[in-house]
């Protein structure tokens, strides 16, 4: 028996300069495993007691699962260490020379780490929510303590890391309130005679879309005066900016219809071009300029007129600038 107790007290190992006995050892191991069970079985019973029964979300209970977890196994590894009796001020010094080396590489996970707790604290975004960051949008499916899972209209799941969310400028479309204001802008032809129904057009198609709400009430402003439009802008309200893009789509193509059905002009970006000078086309230079006029087209020059050397020229608006056709109108008047 006597010879046992020595065996179990006696120091036969040296680890940082402190001699350890086997039993000292053996407690220290038992220690760790004992904070380890209780670790697992006091996360499970304050789950069940207490944390599914508030309405806190999913990833705060699990940064909390994971923090009491965390903080119970470094009170057990301490306690080992005291059984131990390894001086702590050289493990520190150890463990700061480690840090040191491997700082760079862990930089970044760390950085998620804590972006990913004030995340789950904070909640600037939840689950379910429609968020921008960058060139991505997409509905946040899950959050974890190092990264965030973004799903796109696509169905597909993108991993961002938990510090871009708090680096980067980001629109969360459901934040507080999930209702977003649409502006469509479309430009008319300059008819003032049309500039009612063009609205009531504007209107009536907000009004029969099944996903813009009644209440805010579609309107249509009268943005600005354009070179030769009528700038109107339809403002519109849907539920959730998941659906913007498609409820865009629908009014533009049933605008467009609904326009040519009554004969409004929707209109484009051109260029008119003015001559200084008369303007004289000779067969010489007919196929280059066709050639600038109508790139791939064929070479007679058609669709936007057709010029012939014929001694006859005219101006933009169809009057006749031939000097001696000219002469010959002012005799007559004579």
């Amino acid at each position: 028996m006597n010879k046992l107790f020595h065996f179990l007290h006696d120091k036969i190992i040296t680890l940082g300069g402190s001699k350890l006995s086997i039993l000292s050892i053996a407690v220290a191991i038992l220690v760790l495993v004992f904070s380890y069970l209780l670790s697992r079985y006091s996360i499970k019973f304050l789950k069940k007691e207490y944390l599914d029964k508030t309405s806190i979300s999913k990833g705060t209970k699990l940064i909390i699962v994971r923090l009491i977890k965390i903080f119970i196994l470094i009170i057990g590894a301490f306690v080992s260490f005291q059984i131990l009796g390894i001086n702590l001020s050289s493990l520190a010094i150890f463990a700061g020379i480690i840090s040191l080396g491997i700082g760079f590489g862990i930089q970044n996970i760390l950085s998620n780490f804590i972006s990913g707790i004030i995340i789950l604290f904070e909640q600037p975004i939840t689950v379910g929510d429609y968020v921008s960051i960058g060139e991505l949008d997409g509905v946040v499916t899950e959050i974890r303590t190092r990264s965030t899972t973004v799903t796109t209209r696509d169905n597909i799941s993108v991993i961002v890391p938990n510090s871009n969310f708090i680096s980067q400028e980001v629109i969360n479309w459901s934040h507080e309130d999930p209702k977003i204001r649409i502006h469509i802008p479309v430009g008319i032809e300059e008819t003032a005679s049309k500039l009612d129904l063009a609205r009531d057009i504007l209107l009536q198609i907000a009004s029969e879309h099944p996903k813009v709400l009644k209440d805010p009430k579609p309107s249509v402003w009268f943005e600005t005066f354009g070179n030769s439009t009528f700038n109107l802008t339809l403002l519109i309200w849907i539920e959730s900016a998941v659906f913007r893009h498609y409820v865009v789509s629908d009014i533009n193509f049933e605008i467009a219809k609904r326009y040519a059905a009554n004969n409004i002009d929707i209109t484009y970006p051109y260029t008119n071009l003015l001559f200084k000078n008369d303007l004289s086309i000779n067969s010489n230079n007919t196929n280059n300029i066709n050639k600038i006029l109508n790139p791939g087209g064929s070479s007679n020059m058609q669709g936007r007129g057709h010029y012939e050397d014929d001694g006859n020229h005219t101006d933009s608006i169809g009057q006749n600038t031939d000097p001696a056709v000219n002469n010959k109108g002012k005799q007559g008047k004579q």
